[in-house]
């Protein structure tokens, strides 16, 4: 677990840096036995928040009593090598001088705040601690749906090019990807709008104001994604169509092949029984004769076809 004293300046207080301190914040794992043990001695907490900070899945809710705020959240996961739809919970408990952060994961939104305190520029309450790690949650989805609209943009463009397989199974996982990513952000959107109706003295107006701005965003990333999963499937109709397509084209040749050898076949397989009276059997000429016929029977059956408008 980390500790950081927070200035009333928004910095880190450090041994070159002293000045009055204006809250604690304690970064916690909940996967680590110690930390666990640490939240299950520290005063100030009730069961309930101390079961979300500690639990090993959660949904996007906020709880308040009178003194403290607790909301847990969801962001994507754009950590290297992970899945964005395998998004990092994040437990945030506030009072009037502590925020304790939760999370099992490293989270680049937690990392976003803790550079901002070490350049002097971090939040100064830990009401404003929350607005802002909000924000750095909306931003990072910001950019994850950035680079689904580009894979998209891609897919779409090249729909009658790609390789028809590698492109299914693309579109499918960016369906999966959207399914996921909505169906947190959904209740995300219900906790922040509830939270910005809250009335308590760690929440300025300001702060408000600002958390429904972010509020707003959520909500267009919502239909935005939503915009964005259509297209998916649209493409993946389009993908099928496609398949279906060149699957026609083919059995297309195929009969057209096929009803072209039909007589011949028939024509082969007469003159090749093996019964007595056969005509030809001992003409030298029989052979030619029998092709030359097979090659005008298809020719002729070609020239119909063409006349027909068959192929």
């Amino acid at each position: 677990m980390k500790n950081y004293d927070i200035s009333n300046q928004g910095s880190l207080i450090t041994e070159e840096h002293e000045s009055p301190r204006a809250y604690r914040w304690y970064q916690m794992n909940y996967s680590q036995d110690d930390d666990c043990q640490w939240l299950d001695e520290y005063p100030g907490l009730n069961n309930l928040f101390k079961e979300q900070l500690l639990k090993a899945e959660t949904r996007p809710v906020v709880y308040q009593d009178e003194e403290s705020i607790l909301l847990c959240l969801r962001g994507v996961n754009l950590n290297a090598g992970a899945d964005p739809e395998d998004m990092i919970s994040i437990r945030l408990w506030i009072n009037n001088n502590t925020v304790i952060t939760s999370c099992n994961r490293s989270s680049l939104s937690l990392k976003d705040i803790q550079k901002s305190l070490e350049n002097g520029l971090g939040p100064k309450t830990p009401g404003a601690f929350l607005a802002t790690l909000i924000e750095r949650l909306a931003i990072r989805i910001e950019d994850f749906f950035e680079q689904f609209e580009e894979q998209l943009d891609i897919q779409e463009d090249n729909i009658e090019t790609f390789n028809s397989r590698d492109l299914g199974t693309d579109l499918g996982n960016l369906r999966r990807q959207a399914a996921t990513v909505k169906r947190y952000l959904m209740p995300q959107k219900d906790a922040l709008e509830k939270l910005t109706k809250t009335d308590s003295s760690l929440l300025t107006p300001q702060i408000l104001e600002d958390m429904k701005d972010d509020r707003d965003k959520f909500a267009r990333l919502l239909e935005d994604l939503e915009l964005s999963r259509e297209r998916s499937m649209a493409l993946q109709e389009q993908l099928l169509a496609k398949i279906g397509y060149e699957q026609n084209n083919r059995l297309y040749v195929l009969a057209i092949i096929s009803a072209i050898f039909l007589p011949l076949t028939f024509l082969s397989g007469l003159l090749g029984m093996n019964v007595a009276g056969m005509p030809g059997v001992e003409n030298e000429s029989a052979f030619w004769l029998v092709s030359g016929l097979c090659l005008i029977i298809a020719v002729g059956l070609m020239i119909w076809f063409k006349i027909k408008k068959w192929y």
